[in-house]
């Protein structure tokens, strides 16, 4: 193969016969072509004479140029010259890498991949060159085998849920003396650790060809709470400006279904917030935040107990006034609680025989024998017990012993010094104090204290040996702000100062409900991140819940093996360690008091970097780019005309063609030349072709990716409807509805995305191709429910210019949900959602209530069909009859569900209602009293 610039010959050796041209020049112009004979009975006169100036006849320069061309013509078409073509291997007899990102980042594109990898066996195979396959994402070296062994390899290759292993892939081939001299790299658009320097190692192999993604896939960090609402970071290496994302929330209760839509732009920076707020029944729910466009597993995040809310009992002082006002102890309590959980205001006896995971006690003195008895076997078993200060809980301090240096009192973390410490006023020597810093190993790590917090009078702890370690915040000078204390299984924690603003400022300020916050988050069932290292020693936990490679939820395969905890403390995704949530082993088998422990890839503190520049030398190709154009072809076509040409050049010049006659067959020749190119215009055999049979149609919209996916999708269902129906539809076509004749079709399916709105043109072409019977599947492709999402705005702008009737939801009595299958359900690549048709009028429904109502639309099919499932996704098949797209779960049924719904909607433009008559027919002969 020989290459020049972008454009490959793949039969470069036909080339040589190009030297040959000026030979034929030269024997054209010695061979004339032959004079006519014609016989004349005067030259009987001349016999005898000899013409002693003799001159032969040459051919016309006009007819060598066009032998030559026709010649030329023929020999570039026979070496086939090809452009844009994806891979171009060089000239060599080593093994060839084929390096693999097999990732997460590769999951969106991976049909791609698997096509661009595969030309580049078939490319190696009619070369006879070994191929070294090397899926980057899982560990060792693969052996050197022949391009047909590595293609069945790349048929049995998936996406792994984790980042590829640049590093060890460098670590390897630094060693590897097999002899690869060439090297095509399958790249994600991402870096990783190692990836410069993989880059420089495949460099010095010998030529480096990279092929990259247009986009690199966006990845998502762990749900939080955050003011009551759950909010997850989008992560971008994109560049180019603002991109906008969709995220889902999903629920695991009852089945698996989404429950709520958000997008949000990603700004420069490529970092963006979604912000779900959710009821706190519903937010309970949430297991998973996925991204909608392009899934795969850093898309998607489990979420741990961090985002549940939890019921938290709050007991006010005894006197206690039924109105809150802002001088309540517990006012600002409840304010600073709105975000982290709901309240259950009461007294304690009213708690006690159904305690909630945490409780406040606001100011409470000594408490009755069986109240305490009740409370301390609660924390023991996990329960949170949050006291606060104030004038009570000061004046019983010492009472009966109670809170003194002789008593500990297990309901309180340190012992208390009687009297307290009131510092500034007018009777007082000291001044109001600041916060100090907050300690290391409390749960306020990281908290700044604000200058403006200041506290006048607190409860004083007695000195003890044990102290220092039950304390978690301080005043600036030492003494203990807040103190707490393990008891069993649960813990008892103690602010020295009052719930109000008596005492102190700390109510007032944000500080407050951030420390509430991350004291409320170590309630039972609170838990989140990882524990630490020391925590996890010697226990081992299994997967009871996987990260599948588009961001699924996926059960265990088999018998996974243990995972050791420090392991497991590393929080690295691996092959040996896959996202997911975790529980241990070695627990009963009463799982419900079992500790998690979730593995998302992606944190916090995370980010995205794009993929470095290409050293120099390599070439650098995007996947899924431009097809490659094949000239040889059209030479070829050139070439023929060019000899017709020749021929007729040839009768004209040797005498043979009169004039009329060479004028006519000039003509025809002219209309030959541009017989293709009239045919192509009026497209009167393309015609024929799409109305020999039933064809179904896709609006092409300009993006190669959507349009691929549509001409699959399209394919497959023609598919389907030939096996399981009568309808057996020919090659589905794509159309340009500003230029293209729409009429032929009886169904044409419009993906509407934001970027894909169709010009004012075709938008009046689909408008009278609705208008004369035909019916349209406008589907949104964003998996939301109704007309939300980003196509939002471009949905309205095509329904006014369709001029689109009334739409309602499509319900259980609708004919589309009998026609062929009987469905409830219309699922695509999403489910859950809703599909709309045209509405019921109002008369009819009225005249007809008493009859089911399997459709109220007369016998007129709906025009349109709309619909956010992305049904060409789950159609698509590639040339081999497989599916091309991985659609919900493994074992579930929803690809087939979604076909099902799409033979049901081709026969409901076809047939009409039909269906909707048969099941009226007993109702109407009832009233017509037969």
């Amino acid at each position: 193969m020989l290459s020049i610039g972008t454009l490959a010959f793949l039969n470069p050796w036909v080339l040589a016969g190009l030297i040959g041209l000026p030979v034929l020049w030269w024997l054209l112009r010695t061979i004339p072509p032959s004079p006519r004979t014609q016989t004349f009975a005067g030259v009987r006169l001349l016999l005898g004479l000899e013409d002693e100036d003799r001159q032969s006849d040459k051919t016309p320069w006009w007819l060598l140029l066009l032998r030559c061309l026709a010649v030329a013509a023929a020999l570039i078409g026979l070496s086939q010259p090809v452009s844009n073509l994806l891979t171009r291997l060089t000239a060599g007899s080593g093994p060839i890498l084929v390096l693999m990102d097999q990732g997460w980042a590769s999951a969106p594109e991976w049909a791609d991949r698997t096509a661009a990898a595969r030309a580049i066996l078939e490319e190696a195979d009619q070369a006879g060159r070994q191929v070294i396959l090397w899926p980057a994402s899982d560990p060792g070296a693969p052996p050197v085998t022949s391009a047909k062994e590595a293609e069945a390899i790349l048929g049995s290759l998936a996406p792994r849920p984790w980042e590829p292993d640049h590093a060890s892939v460098q670590q390897a081939l630094s060693t590897d003396d097999r002899g690869i001299t060439e090297t095509v790299w399958l790249q994600d658009g991402l870096a990783r650790d190692g990836t410069e320097d993989l880059l420089d190692t495949l460099t010095s192999l010998g030529p480096l060809r990279i092929v990259t993604s247009e986009a690199p896939a966006n990845a998502l960090t762990p749900p939080r709470l955050e003011d009551g609402m759950l909010r997850a970071d989008v992560l971008s290496a994109a560049e180019g400006g603002v991109a906008q994302v969709i995220a889902l929330a999903r629920s695991e209760s009852g089945g698996e279904r989404r429950i709520a839509v958000v997008d949000a732009p990603i700004e420069e920076g490529g970092r963006a917030t979604v912000t779900i707020d959710l009821p706190q029944q519903l937010q309970d729910t949430v297991t998973r935040i996925t991204l909608a466009d392009r899934p795969s597993a850093g898309g998607a995040a489990f979420a741990d107990g961090a985002i549940r809310r939890i019921t938290m009992g709050l007991v006010a002082p005894q006197t206690e006034q039924a109105v809150t006002t802002l001088t309540s102890p517990t006012h600002y309590l409840e304010k600073a609680l709105v975000p982290w959980a709901d309240i259950r205001a009461g007294t304690l006896a009213d708690l006690i025989g159904d305690l909630p995971p945490a409780v406040i006690l606001a100011d409470h003195g000594d408490l009755p024998e069986d109240q305490r008895e009740a409370l301390i076997a609660w924390i023991e078993e996990g329960g949170l017990l949050i006291r606060f200060a104030g004038p009570r809980l000061a004046a019983s301090i010492g009472a009966q012993g109670f809170g003194s240096a002789q008593v500990d009192d297990l309901l309180l973390p340190v012992r208390l010094r009687r009297g307290g410490r009131v510092l500034g006023g007018a009777l007082a020597w000291s001044s109001p104090r600041a916060l100090g810093p907050f300690v290391e190993n409390s749960p306020f790590r990281g908290l700044e204290p604000p200058e403006e917090v200041d506290v006048r009078t607190q409860v004083l702890a007695e000195p003890s040996p044990d102290l220092a370690d039950r304390v978690w915040a301080s005043l600036d000078d030492g003494t203990p702000l807040v103190t707490a204390k393990q008891i069993g299984d649960g813990q008892v924690v103690l602010f020295h100062i009052s719930a109000d603003a008596e005492w102190s400022s700390l109510p007032l300020s944000g500080l407050f409900v951030e420390m509430l916050g991350r004291i409320t988050a170590l309630a039972p069932g609170q838990s989140s991140g990882l524990p630490d290292t020391a925590d996890l020693a010697g226990t081992l936990w299994s997967a009871e819940v996987l990260m599948g490679p588009n961001g699924d939820a996926e059960p265990v395969p088999g018998i996974q093996d243990n995972v050791p905890g420090e392991r497991l403390a590393s929080g690295l995704p691996g092959p040996d360690m896959p996202p997911g949530i975790y529980t241990k082993s070695n627990l009963s088998t009463d799982r419900s008091d079992a500790e998690s422990v979730v593995i998302n890839l992606f944190r916090t503190e995370d980010s995205l970097t794009t993929f470095p520049a290409a050293p120099a030398g390599a070439v650098v190709e995007t996947l899924g780019g431009t097809a490659p154009q094949r000239y040889g072809p059209i030479l070829l076509a050139i070439a023929v005309i060019l000899i017709a040409l020749d021929v007729l050049g040839t009768l004209i010049a040797s005498g043979r063609l009169g004039s009329r006659t060479a004028t006519s067959t000039l003509i025809f020749a002219l209309a030959a030349m541009t017989a293709a190119d009239a045919t192509a215009q009026s497209d009167n055999g393309a015609a024929v072709e799409v109305t020999a049979e039933t064809t179904l149609g896709y609006i092409r919209t300009g993006d190669e990716r959507i349009d691929r996916t549509s001409a699959a999708g399209m394919a497959g269902l023609a598919a389907a409807m030939s096996q399981r129906t009568a309808v057996e539809p020919g090659p589905s076509v794509g159309v340009n509805p500003a230029t293209d004749e729409l009429s032929f079709y009886p169904v044409l399916y419009m993906p509407l995305t934001a970027a894909t709105l169709p010009s004012r043109e075709g938008l009046e072409a689909l408008a009278r191709y609705l208008q004369g019977g035909g019916m349209l599947i406008i589907d949104m492709q964003n998996g939301a429910s109704g007309f939300g999402g980003a196509s939002a705005t471009q949905m309205r702008e095509v329904a006014r210019a369709l001029n689109l009737p009334p739409l309602q939801p499509v319900g259980e009595d609708h004919v589309l949900t009998r026609t062929f299958y009987l469905l409830s359900s219309f699922p695509g690549r999403w489910r859950g959602g809703r599909i709309w048709a045209e509405a019921a009028p109002k008369r009819e429904v009225e005249e007809t209530a008493d009859i089911p109502q399997f459709d109220r639309v007369d016998d007129n099919v709906s025009p349109v069909i709309v619909g956010s499932a992305d049904w060409a996704a789950a159609w698509a098949i590639d040339n081999q009859g497989f599916p091309m797209f991985p659609i919900g779960r493994p074992g579930d049924r929803q690809r087939e569900m979604a076909v099902r719904f799409g033979v049901n909607a081709v026969m409901y433009a076809l047939t009409g209602n039909y269906k909707s008559d048969q099941v009226h027919a007993p109702a109407v002969l009832q009233r017509l009293g037969q």
